[in-house]
């Protein structure tokens, strides 16, 4: 009774028993040509502040904390100058003592200039005593013994003028070594000024402060890193794509960047700079996008960040075949034709991330193709790991979901 009292169920034949796959009709969007990249954003301008001299952390001011704002010439923290102070005073001291020798010399240069003409005039009256002896002796009027006497005289006073104007002319030279010593002594000093200057380590540039490294009561050399300040003003991306991307990119080509990591944030730039040569080793080439931004501002794109960009070349706009990203498996695509399906292989060109408004499916991911397919077929949309080639199946167009 059982049995006999069971219900028939229905079979299903024809169409109905064909398994269903949602499809699109294949079409050439006009498109340009789009390249993705990968960069890390750095500050354009940011500092590593190095110590310039040897000393014990002396002040660390409350605002020199990793977060705060800071100014151009603001302290960020102070060492300890009494070491400085102590060159700076050695190194005036030296600087005066030199003056007062240089004065010095200028009065010993003044008077030996004098003895010097002194000098030569008593050996010109020397010379006319000579000639006169001389001349008395001709005449019979002298003795030789006179003659000689007067001659013996006179060599000793032009030796003696000799000696004088030797000692007069040295004087130059001296005071040309002194004055040298003076200038050293000046630059000693602008040294030692210097070096106390820089105990007082102030920031280069306005940011905000990154890092700081050391703490009151620690030494620190020459070249040590104290702290570090980043404006966030403009950022540098060097984008590294593709070799074969060189062909056609441009400078001043759009560029849009997302954040590569969870919470994907976007921004606009342009193709600043490409760099001349290519990677060798990675394959790849660089080009630079520089974004001007507010360094406040919470949309920022900050310095370290790992973007992602894809950069639009607006000459090469041409009518391309697309298909969704997840149409394709294994490099290939499956379409219906008769209503049975073909698996057909495909080459990417590119990628493209958005919407297509002409393809109606709310996909935002989408592979260019660079292989051709044909007018009128169906493409499965999302094949799944039953269908196989050559399966009869039933087509369901896609349509949007309205938002």
């Amino acid at each position: 009774m059982l049995a006999g009292s069971k219900p028939e169920l229905d079979l299903v034949s024809g169409e109905r028993s064909l398994p269903a796959v949602i499809v699109m009709q294949v079409q050439k969007v006009p498109i340009a040509r789009r390249t993705v990249g990968y960069g890390t954003a750095d500050a354009i301008q940011h500092a590593d502040i190095s110590a310039q001299v040897s000393s014990t952390v002396h002040t660390l001011p409350p605002s020199t904390r990793a977060g705060h704002e800071v100014k151009k010439g603001d302290l960020l923290l102070e060492l300890d100058p009494v070491d400085f102070e102590q060159q700076v005073l050695r190194a005036e001291l030296a600087l005066s003592t030199a003056k007062s020798e240089l004065v010095f010399l200028g009065v010993e240069r003044a008077a030996a200039e004098e003895r010097a003409e002194l000098a030569d005039q008593d050996k010109a009256l020397a010379e006319v005593e000579l000639a006169r002896i001389r001349e008395a002796a001709s005449k019979g009027a002298a003795k030789q013994r006179e003659v000689d006497q007067v001659m013996q005289k006179t060599i000793a006073i032009s030796s003696s003028a000799i000696n004088m104007r030797e000692l007069a002319d040295k004087f130059p030279s001296r005071e040309e070594q002194l004055s040298s010593s003076v200038e050293t002594k000046k630059a000693e000093l602008y040294l030692a000024e210097e070096n106390l200057r820089r105990c007082k380590i102030l920031s280069p540039i306005d940011g905000v402060i990154q890092e700081v490294d050391v703490r009151v009561g620690e030494h620190v050399t020459n070249g040590k890193r104290i702290a570090k300040v980043v404006n966030s003003g403009r950022v540098e991306i060097p984008l590294h794509l593709p070799s074969y991307a060189r062909s056609f990119v441009r400078e001043n080509d759009p560029v849009s960047l997302r954040s590569a990591g969870f919470g994907k944030r976007y921004w606009n730039a342009y193709v600043t700079r490409i760099s001349p040569e290519d990677d060798s080793q990675t394959r790849t080439m660089i080009v630079y996008v520089d974004v001007e931004q507010q360094a406040s501002s919470p949309s920022r794109i900050p310095s370290g960040l790992f973007v992602r960009g894809e950069v639009k070349n607006e000459n090469s706009a041409t009518l391309r075949w697309v298909v969704p990203r997840r149409s394709i498996r294994d490099d290939r695509v499956m379409v219906v034709r008769d209503s049975l399906l073909r698996s057909i292989p495909v080459v990417i060109d590119f990628s493209f991330t958005g919407e297509i408004e002409e393809l109606g499916l709310p996909d935002i991911d989408w592979a260019i193709l660079e292989s051709p397919l044909s007018e009128g077929d169906l493409l499965v949309v999302d094949p799944g790991g039953a269908l196989r080639d050559g399966m009869g199946v039933r087509t369901i167009h896609a349509v949007k979901v309205a938002e």
